[in-house]
């Protein structure tokens, strides 16, 4: 699993640890809140886009390298990260989302009413009684959820845009008033394969022990306690540590769980958000859809972030503008370009699904590099091939995309790619290529040793020609290597 600013431990992501920086908040609500003010400033979405970009290094210089070489250089697709508008706009939810959730969530009293004075300028503090008075803030606090097929770049996107924040911040003093606290800003989790709460639970324990140094694991995971038990528990811990969202990925596995399960989770995610002001993001393929009931979407405050149904892409300019970019990453001898039957193929044979596109690309330079096609060209004839041969395990989800029957989507178990569909590729490609060299090698060595023994020696140009052949450079280039190295150096040098 790609990861993008953090890594995987377990079943959670682990990101950064910073000491507080603190920057007065353009927003007059926010100010005097340590938790926001902590956060790095709101993006642009320009700046978003820039920082979510991830794209590789590549020249196209690299053409000429060995083949070997090159079908290694063609892993890099995988860390390809192009920002679309929709990324952009997630980020923006999240931006507001957390920084919303800790608005009535102050942990410093002083600091709470300057808050609110800094927000509220014309409130009326004089309640007409001796006693205190501090108005309250109601909580905005609001999650949603993130549905959309595997392979569409879900989880890929939601940790691209955690890594843009520090996942815990070291709090010492706040405006001379000293604050010791370690903030939480962000926790994803994995959800059970089984949809068992209390996994869930002894994973969120685990986690906060790893990332904050605590040990609450040994003292309630271990123990003989129940899903009801630790529920209470947790919203209390997450309220402790400054908890600023928490991410459930593979939300659909609550399907498989017994239905008393499923709606105590559900339920508990709702109270999280809607007592402790604690946002909640869920994320799943389609069959999670059947988990949201009307009951259940009602239950959960909105306040207009909106939940994230992310299909399949349409075969339209944003389709264009993510393949045309990935595209550019090729390692053929010759360049193919991406003309209108190639595009057109490409999107067929993937449904506009991202995963499945960049693995198709990947596996058609796999096909042809070092074959014994010299120009290595693509063809869409090949890109039909390829799919019927490797995406048999997708096969339902993409007939189901291509005629858009979302009832069937929610049915479909939760398949993918095989996890070793690329490794196995790139070994068979680089067996071919190192097969195809050694048999080079051997033939050469032969012809050398038959010239030898005929005394017909061969000319410098072609004896250095065969030098580089052995080295794993295709034959045209290694004839025209060696005959402008010889070419240069024969005025110079006795050959």
């Amino acid at each position: 699993m790609r990861k993008s600013g953090g890594r995987e431990l377990g079943h959670f992501l682990i990101g950064n640890r910073v000491n507080a920086i603190y920057q007065e908040s353009e927003e007059p609500l926010y100010r005097h809140n340590c938790f926001i003010e902590s956060l790095p400033q709101e993006l642009s979405p320009e700046k978003a886009g820039s920082l979510l970009r991830r794209m590789p290094a590549y020249s196209e210089a690299e053409r000429t390298l060995p083949a070997l070489r090159r079908l290694s250089a063609v892993q890099r697709i995988q860390n390809i990260v192009v920002p679309l508008p929709e990324y952009l706009e997630i980020e923006q939810k999240f931006s507001r989302m957390i920084r919303n959730g800790y608005l009535a969530r102050n942990p410093l009293s002083a600091e709470w009413v300057k808050q609110i004075q800094a927000g509220f300028p014309d409130l009326d503090w004089n309640r007409g009684s001796s006693y205190p008075y501090t108005p309250t803030i109601r909580s905005t606090a609001a999650g949603f959820s993130i549905i959309g097929a595997s392979g569409v770049g879900k989880s890929t996107l939601i940790e691209s845009i955690l890594s843009l924040l520090p996942q815990v911040i070291i709090h010492r003093e706040y405006n001379g008033s000293p604050f010791d606290q370690q903030q939480l800003v962000w926790l994803k989790l994995d959800c059970p394969y089984d949809g068992s709460p209390r996994g869930l639970c002894s994973s969120f324990f685990h986690a906060i022990d790893r990332l904050l140094g605590t040990r609450y694991a040994e003292k309630y995971a271990n123990q003989r306690r129940t899903a009801n038990d630790l529920m209470p528990i947790i919203a209390i811990i997450a309220a402790n540590v400054g908890l600023g969202v928490l991410v459930i990925d593979e939300i659909q596995r609550l399907r498989g769980a017994q239905k008393d399960n499923s709606n105590l989770l559900l339920n508990f995610f709702v109270q999280l958000t809607n007592t402790i002001g604690v946002p909640v993001v869920l994320m799943g393929t389609y069959k999670a859809l059947g988990l949201f009931t009307k009951e259940f979407s009602l239950a959960r405050r909105t306040t207009g972030q909106g939940d994230v149904l992310m299909h399949n892409f349409a075969e339209d300019q944003i389709w264009d503008y993510f393949i045309e970019r990935v595209w550019r990453y090729q390692w053929t001898a010759v360049p193919t370009p991406l003309e209108q039957p190639l595009k057109k193929v490409i999107y067929e044979e993937s449904q506009g699904i991202l995963d499945i596109a960049t693995k198709l690309y990947m596996l058609a330079q796999w096909e042809v590099i070092g074959s014994k096609d010299k120009t290595e060209r693509i063809t869409p004839a090949m890109i039909r091939v390829l799919a019927r041969e490797n995406l048999t395990a997708v096969a339902p989800i993409l007939k189901a995309l291509r005629v858009g029957d979302l009832e069937a989507l929610k049915d479909i178990s939760d398949i993918g790619l095989p996890g070793n569909l690329l490794q196995d590729h790139l070994r068979k490609a680089l067996g071919r290529v190192q097969l195809q060299g050694t048999l080079n090698t051997l033939r050469n060595q032969i012809a050398v040793a038959e010239a030898d023994e005929e005394g017909l020696g061969e000319s410098p140009e072609e004896q250095l020609a065969a030098l580089i052949v052995q080295a794993g450079y295709a034959p045209e280039i290694a004839v025209r290597s060696a005959h402008s190295a010889c070419s240069r150096f024969a005025a110079e040098t006795d050959l």
